[in-house]
Order: C-alpha cells, then structure tokens, then sequence
C-alpha cells in the first residue's frame, strides 16, 4: 500500500483540527455530507482525498471558509503529483499548528532560529517569522516533541543579550519541565539552505514540513527525517549543559556589553543579533 501524498495528509489533519476545534464528532459532518462516519475519518487519516463539493461542505460546517481556497490548492498539488506541496496562501502558520497538533509524534530540526512553539514572546518578536505563536508559547503545543537545535541557534544575538538570556533561560526551563530540547555540536553538517524541518507522524504515514518565507512546504517524510535521524547520533547529555553556558554568556553580555565569549574562539560570526 503506497503512501498517500503529504498533501493529503496534511488537509486532513487541518480538517481534523477543524471538526474537533467546533467540538463535533464524526457523525455530525457525515450526515451533512451524506456519507458513513468512517468516511469522514478516513479523509480525517489522509487515506482519502476530499473532493472539492466535500471540501466546500466542510469548511463552510466547520466555519473556516477562509482555509477553503488554501486546502484545494493543496490537494491540486497532490492531483498533479507535484513534491513539494506548497502553502503560501495567508494562515499557512495556523494550517502547519494544526498538523502538528494532529500528529502522533513530532520531531523539529532547526539549524538558524528557535522553533516557533520555544520562543518567547520577545524572541518572537525579534524574529518576525511568520508563526502562530505571535506571543509566545508558553508550552509547547503536542505532548512529546523532540526539539533538536543547532549550537548556533542558542549562541546568536551578542546584539540583544537581555532578550536571549531571557529566551535560553525559558529552555532551561522548559527542560527541566520534560521538554525533550536536544543540542547538535557546530561541526555536525546541516541541511541547507538553514531553516525549519517539522517530521510529523500522521496516521497515514509520516510527513516533513518546511515552513521558511511566506509559506510551508509539505515533503514525504523519508529524505529528509534522515536529517533528523542523523542530527539525533550526535546528540547527547550535555545538550542542559550548552544551554546552560549560552545562558551564562548572554546574562555576562548583558553586564559587560559586546566582548568575546567562549563560544567565538572555534566559531566565527555565531553570535549576530537574533534578527
């Protein structure tokens, strides 16, 4: 049995997060479609695709008209076979939030910036990426994620120290909470360009989104989760260890102003401001 499209799976994750969001069961969008609640479920699961009528029924039901023109787009993507699936259309954030939230298991890569559902509401801020997390986040948003971070994530922004003393202090937190945050060494090789990789294990089979500008881009998940598979080989226990010295350089910045940390000696140009 092949894969459904990412595409696929990921509208349905969008549509699940939708019905769920109106506190609806299944039974409720089926009958409004005329179809057996398992039908509503497998389209939910990505083993079906939504015809556009479907579609146009379900958001209007779900009172997320707006998604409508996005989610076909998609699905005309996965129609024509076409890898990656692009969302470039307002909301794409909201859209991938709801994926992630529908997922059973995500894994988030980063390799320039923190991952959305870290940052704090300043670092947010700071960055402008385009996020649901506009605030913040004060937890993150699914049960067990693994967070893997490049060293240089945590050692950017010698120009806004308060604000990253602040954001890496939030991490240490968070760890010591049960936030699964791991830290990948700077001589470990990346994926390029630097960005976001989301590995979302969907009922239907795994997914990576790769939200970066304005848009997401939907992959099958294979390829590029053995960026992840391989980033987690280095990873070890001393990822508290480095967010604990990267919060020590950052309050130190804060009281002497610009100077050379210990993290400059080995790696040039690492602690540019966050944006």
């Amino acid at each position: 049995m092949t894969t459904p499209e990412p595409a696929v799976q990921a509208v349905g994750a969008m549509l699940r997060t939708a019905r769920l969001r109106r506190m609806m069961l299944p039974e409720q969008p089926a009958e409004h479609l005329g179809v057996p609640p398992q039908t509503v479920l497998d389209i939910e699961d990505g083993h079906r695709c939504v015809g556009v009528a479907e579609l146009t029924a379900l958001t209007s039901l779900y009172r997320c008209g707006q998604d409508r023109q996005p989610l076909w787009g998609l699905l005309i993507h996965a129609a024509a076979q076409a890898r990656p699936a692009r969302d470039d259309e307002p909301g794409h954030a909201r859209r991938l939030d709801a994926c992630i939230r529908q997922a059973r298991r995500v894994r988030w890569l980063s390799t320039a910036l923190l991952p959305a559902p870290l940052q704090t509401p300043g670092y947010a801020r700071a960055v402008d990426e385009h996020s649901t997390y506009r605030n913040g986040a004060p937890v993150p948003p699914v049960a067990c994620p693994v967070y893997v971070l490049d060293v240089r994530v945590i050692r950017r922004g010698s120009g806004t120290p308060r604000l990253m003393a602040e954001q890496v202090e939030h991490l240490l937190r968070l760890t010591e909470r049960g936030t699964d945050i791991r830290i990948v060494g700077e001589n470990h090789p990346l994926p390029q360009p630097p960005g976001h990789l989301v590995e979302m294990e969907l009922p239907a089979g795994r997914i990576v989104a790769r939200p970066g500008g304005p848009g997401v881009d939907y992959h099958r998940g294979d390829t590029l989760a053995a960026h992840i598979d391989a980033a987690l080989d280095v990873t070890d226990s001393s990822s508290y260890g480095a967010l604990e010295q990267a919060a020590a350089c950052h309050r130190a910045l804060v009281k002497t102003g610009p100077a050379q940390t210990p993290w400059q000696t080995s790696t040039e140009g690492t602690t540019a401001d966050v944006r």
